[in-house]
């Protein structure tokens, strides 16, 4: 029976949140709202009885983000967290709805416990969860909250009102569309593994631009692209070339290791998010005029106007296009940034055939 009901779950998984570590949390969620247009949910700290942490649960349709911070000495797990990799993404939520039996099947394929099953109640009804280890020090973050009334877990309460107001112009940022993540030389295998057993998702796409023997020249990395059954979890895997100076080697340099390099949030109006965005204060990638000619002479029917204008790169699949862009790091270090993506007529990949101009856009940065 636990086997029919791990195997029934597979189809059902999902990203309910993405945690981040953060030194200010509130300062970061504020960027979030004013920048990005979320929403602030809900709240625990010291007022909901939590006198290590505060958290913020903010939302932007079917995307959930917490924001954590330390707020004592004690809390030294979020404390040098921040300290070895700054603000960055520490938990990817992953709903199940039977937790000891997923986790109990995530052991025997490989899975690295951090936590067993746990069970957190409060008037609203109970929210069970498990914790496994992912990458140096990041975590998947196991949670069954299909009984729970509130709005996320016991401890958070809702704050909406203390919020409301501050951006009501909506950017079409609707869902996560895939997870990145930059990895050290060799791990490539390893981590795809573990994934792919957890998860039971499949490797759907592979890219190889090492350099060969003859030194042709090359953009110096290897990513290969892992999704899940229902293909509700995408997640991008991308390691570095020896002694190649690229912006995922710059990554794992100022991270101090492997980790999340990026989230890809899915926009149906790519155009409309870009032009509210930018007005908002959020700095993007530029990429090189030669692209768009080349571009254009490739597809002599395609309207490159806007793409140009607003720095969206496209990627053509018969009648299908991925429309993507990439900002610059959110943050004080050169590690952590958001991609915004449009799949036009079901374009179902991953946007490969743009790696060379994200590539050369991002080394101009690290130049300056």
């Amino acid at each position: 029976m636990e086997k029919k009901n791990v195997e029934s779950e597979l189809h059902n998984i999902k990203i309910e949140f993405i945690e981040f570590y953060v030194g200010t949390a509130k300062a970061v969620v504020y960027w979030h709202v004013k920048a990005l247009g979320f929403k602030v949910i809900a709240y625990c700290g010291p007022e909901t009885g939590n006198t290590e942490k505060v958290s913020y649960l903010i939302v932007k349709n079917d995307i959930k983000l917490i924001i954590t911070s330390a707020i004592s000495p004690l809390s030294h797990h979020i404390l040098s967290y921040v300290n070895l990799h700054g603000d960055a993404i520490k938990r990817i939520g992953i709903k199940v709805s039977n937790i000891t039996a997923y986790f109990n099947k995530s052991i025997s394929k490989g899975g690295i416990p951090i936590e067993g099953p746990q069970a957190l109640c409060d008037d609203n009804g109970i929210v069970e969860y498990a914790i496994l280890k992912l990458f140096d020090d990041n975590e998947i973050f196991l949670i069954d909250n299909n009984g729970y009334l509130g709005d996320f877990m016991p401890g958070f309460i809702n704050v909406e009102a203390d919020w409301e107001g501050l951006n009501d112009e909506n950017s079409e940022i609707s869902e996560i569309d895939h997870i990145a993540c930059a990895l050290r030389i060799n791990e490539m295998f390893l981590w795809e593994d573990y994934l792919n057993n957890i998860l039971a998702s499949k490797t759907i796409e592979e890219y190889d631009e090492r350099r060969t023997l003859d030194g042709d020249k090359k953009i110096g990395m290897y990513l290969k692209a892992l999704q899940t059954q229902n293909k509700k979890i995408n997640k991008v895997l991308v390691e570095p070339e020896l002694n190649k100076k690229n912006q995922v080697q710059l990554y794992i340099t100022e991270n101090y290791g492997s980790g999340i390099q990026h989230l890809a949030f899915k926009t149906n109006n790519i155009v409309k998010t870009v032009e509210v965005l930018k007005k908002n204060g959020v700095k993007f990638n530029n990429y090189p005029d030669s692209y768009y000619v080349s571009l254009q002479q490739k597809y002599p029917d395609l309207d490159i106007q806007d793409l140009k204008k607003y720095g969206i790169l496209c990627d053509v699949d018969e009648n299908s296009l991925l429309l993507q862009t990439f900002t610059s790091p959110i943050g004080d270090r050169p590690t952590f940034f958001y991609e915004f993506i449009q799949r036009v007529n079901d374009y179902d990949g991953f946007g490969l055939n743009n790696i060379q101009a994200l590539f050369e856009a991002l080394e101009s940065e690290i130049i300056k």
